[in-house]
């Protein structure tokens, strides 16, 4: 039997396991989920999809209790926009076939886990190979047991069940950087599995206004693709790739309503600059605001009976019109240690792979209004309680992954290995992204949850670490022998 022939075994083991193991975490009751923060209303009105009971109280309805069904409703298009929605319609045209009374959340956790399987195939069918058969099925073996242990962890996988976007940008991030292991692990690579990476780097450019330069990124990666194969047809699926993803990254960018940059520009503001500012008054002037807004320091656009509201016409001609990110940016960077002063925050928040103030039973269920399960839950926890979440930690960590990486790079002169290599430093890159996005883009405003990609693309250098420390380990033992 080929060693090919047993990553693809492990594949599927792992699959098999995967499965039954969301089956009985998400599905089988007490069904699990999310419960609504408030974003949810973005995302299915766009799909087709209401709330079953529109006169629920505010209690019911927002942060305590997930909800197992929702009911159809109109399509309304404008507000919001992100591919994301896509997928959410499409579990809701779904939805209408298993039943008209009411959408079970069950189907859109069925279309996430399904798009996860599918990557942690391309993943293990991807894990290096060497010479020793069993060597190669270890090294499979590693990297199924990470991939399960950590991205089927609770936290994780009970966003499936919710119609936020962090699970369809962790999705589209497991999926591009499968597919792109596949166009090198292949002596041919096909125009198939190229519009799968592309597909998948435009789902994660595009599942927010956040993740949309992460799509020049990977352009730049397509086009380093470009040598994989010396024939025209080749050439030209690269290209076109490569000019679609730029182009929908730019429009992501563009088309960004007002009203949400004016959000996120006062949390930038309000509820980042100004929060625990030793001298508001002196960095309100360097911004230009005027001084008549100092109460509202360290407050967030969503907080009630501020001493002027968020939504006050003068605000935002004054203030919220005429300044932009840009400024926060250049602030930060006139004033670095304000900068690192939230670079420690986020540190501090920087390991909630899940929102724990988010309820994830159904009223069903009789759990008190809040609970969260902790059912396989190991590596979640152990980064809450355990693992040192410090900026000093996490830079430390940094530095030796892209030593390791530029390591590897310049030691070989293999353009496939490279490629590999760009595409982790990649993800690393992604990982910092979000962290200077989460603080210049919206202040300390719910940071746990803004630093989901943050966690999903560290998880994902731990798992290339110890792969490629098993796949070393193998080589050694290989040559040994």
């Amino acid at each position: 039997m080929r060693a090919r022939d047993i990553r693809t075994i492990v594949a599927w083991t792992a699959v098999i396991g995967s499965a039954i193991l969301i089956l009985w975490l998400l599905m089988l009751p007490p069904v699990l989920g999310l419960a609504d923060s408030g974003d949810f209303a973005r995302v299915m009105g766009g799909a087709g999809i209401a709330p079953l009971d529109p006169n629920e109280s505010y209690e019911d309805r927002y942060f305590g209790f997930s909800h197992q069904y929702y009911g159809y409703g109109g399509y309304m298009l404008g507000g919001y926009f992100s591919t994301h929605v896509l997928l959410v319609a499409i579990a809701g045209w779904i939805g209408r076939i298993v039943s008209l009374e009411h959408f079970d959340m069950r189907v859109l956790g069925c279309c996430y886990a399904a798009l996860y399987l599918w990557a942690i195939v391309l993943l293990i069918r991807s894990s290096p190979k060497v010479d020793n058969r069993k060597a190669t099925l270890a090294i499979a073996v590693v990297l199924a047991a990470c991939l399960v242990f950590i991205f089927g962890d609770i936290g994780y996988i009970v966003y499936y069940q919710s119609f936020f976007g962090e699970p369809y940008a962790l999705i589209a991030t497991l999926l591009t950087v499968g597919a792109v292991l596949a166009l090198l692990a292949s002596d041919k690579p096909s125009g198939a599995m190229l519009a799968i990476f592309i597909g998948a780097a435009l789902a994660l450019a595009t599942s927010k206004i956040q993740n949309a330069p992460l799509g020049f990124a990977f352009a730049l990666l397509a086009w380093r693709m470009l040598k994989l194969r010396n024939d025209r047809t080749w050439r030209k699926q690269v290209w076109t790739g490569a000019i679609v993803l730029v182009v929908c990254s730019a429009l992501m960018i563009v088309v960004a309503p007002d009203r949400l940059k004016h959000t996120n520009l006062y949390q930038s503001i309000f509820f980042g600059v100004l929060k625990n500012s030793q001298d508001v008054a002196s960095d309100m002037r360097e911004l230009g605001i005027p001084d008549k807004y100092a109460g509202l320091a360290g407050t967030n656009y969503f907080q009630k009976d501020t001493v002027i509201p968020q939504s006050d016409p003068v605000l935002h001609r004054e203030v919220l019109e005429r300044l932009s990110h840009t400024d926060i940016a250049l602030y930060y960077a006139r004033h670095p240690s304000r900068f690192i002063q939230k670079l420690e925050v986020a540190a501090t928040n920087g390991v909630y792979i899940r929102p724990l103030y988010l309820g994830n039973y159904d009223q069903s269920a009789e759990k008190p209004r809040g609970a969260v399960s902790h059912a396989f839950s190991a590596w979640s926890q152990w980064k809450v309680k355990t693992m040192p979440h410090t900026l000093g930690i996490f830079l430390m960590f940094y530095a030796f992954y892209y030593l390791a990486l530029a390591w590897i790079w310049l030691s070989t002169a293999s353009r496939r290995l490279r490629l590999g290599v760009e595409t982790m430093a990649i993800i690393g890159i992604a990982g910092a992204f979000a962290v200077f996005v989460a603080i210049i883009g919206d202040g300390e405003a719910d940071m746990g949850k803004h630093l989901f990609m943050f966690n999903v693309c560290f998880d994902m250098m731990v798992i290339s670490i110890v792969t490629g420390m098993a796949y070393g380990l193998a080589k050694l033992v290989t040559r040994r022998g």
